[in-house]
């Protein structure tokens, strides 16, 4: 059964989408939509309403305006005071995550945001001017991260940059850590791509063991974790699992649904594909939805809990691969594959 217990859940609606598509997101590229604010006090009340065949409805819950991008709506401010008011007492919330593509163009926006969300910006890169826009799939880009960070600073918001390193940037470390040091940046680490929505994609660019040596080690001393998000080899990794016979039972410690533009709905358990595709809240209804959520009576929820992960490593593991990964990374490639493979709902 599900990790959901009634006690919490939040809703992500997609009422804007994002202006980027960025090669590493594990949650696709999804389309923008334009969710009115009425669709949005919809979606609220509709699980708030919802209760179990013994009358219960859910303790606590936690609306967000966003799924990608927060704050891209011109509506901003209003949004935030919606999220407040239709979310559980203290239950509305901001992260680390700003939009810099706003902050690169709405001079009024790090000021407001500086008095409601954490003192921490977390501001991407893949590299120099170039390659940073490849990575984002929008050219400006990287003038917009480096806008962005002036903006930060000028609020007293810390900009904490993080490179996703691939083979493409790595000529170029030499040159991002004079960026860093010109910038002054005091937080910066070096992320791990998940290979999953369009981070699978990048998988012909994800480095390998040998290419440490082309990573200046200054470079890698002043990332928070080091190289520790990288992983290690593939090959390294696979004789464990292989003899491993429990499932993924990827888990998290907040359940989260995501309401994409259609009306879609996921959990936030892995990538938005077909085979962890809820229903839809137009035609199938929350009752339906969130039963089937409890009951995990979708193909990517069955195999989490269900195939065992020697059986995925065998079938989709990669012997001399020298490739970098975490495990759990690994893990979502081989439940990509898996999905991609048995075309659920494709």
């Amino acid at each position: 059964m599900s990790d959901f217990n009634r006690s919490y859940l939040g809703i992500m609606a997609d009422m804007a989408g994002c202006p980027n598509r960025c090669r590493h997101c594990w949650l696709g590229a999804h389309k923008n939509g334009h969710m009115s604010t009425d669709d949005f006090k919809d979606v609220a009340a509709e699980f708030k309403g919802w209760r179990d065949e013994n009358g219960h409805g859910i303790d606590e819950l936690s609306f967000f305006s966003w799924w990608r991008e927060p704050d891209f709506r011109d509506d901003y401010r209003e949004l935030w005071r919606l999220e407040q008011e239709l979310s559980s007492p203290g239950r509305a919330e901001r992260f680390e995550l700003l939009s810099t593509w706003r902050l690169a163009r709405d001079p009024s926006y790090a000021k407001w945001v500086a008095t409601v969300s954490p003192k921490v910006c977390q501001i991407t890169f893949f590299g120099m001017e170039e390659t940073t826009d490849w990575g984002m799939r929008r050219n400006g880009a990287f003038r917009d991260q480096l806008k962005a960070t002036e903006r930060c600073r000028e609020v007293g918001i810390t900009p904490r940059w993080q490179l996703f390193l691939t083979k493409r940037c790595l000529p170029e470390l030499q040159d991002f850590l004079q960026l860093i040091q010109e910038y002054q940046i005091a937080s910066f680490f070096i992320g791990g791509m998940s290979p999953e929505g369009s981070g699978y994609e990048l998988e012909d660019e994800r480095v390998e063991q040998a290419d440490f040596r082309q990573i200046p080690d200054e470079l890698a001393a002043l990332s928070r974790d080091g190289l520790e998000m990288l992983g290690q080899p593939e090959s390294r990794l696979l004789p464990d699992l292989y003899r491993d016979n429990t499932p993924p039972n990827i888990s998290v410690a907040f359940p989260c649904l995501a309401v994409d533009a259609d009306f879609d709905v996921y959990p936030n358990l892995a990538e938005p594909a077909p085979w962890w595709r809820l229903g839809n809240l137009k035609t199938d209804g929350v009752d339906a939805i969130l039963k089937t959520y409890q009951k995990e009576a979708v193909p990517g929820m069955m195999a989490n809990r269900n195939v065992p992960l020697s059986d995925l490593a065998r079938r989709y593991g990669v012997p001399g691969s020298q490739k970098l990964y975490t495990r759990d990374d690994l893990i979502c490639r081989f439940m990509h594959q898996w999905g991609a493979e048995s075309r659920f709902g494709v």
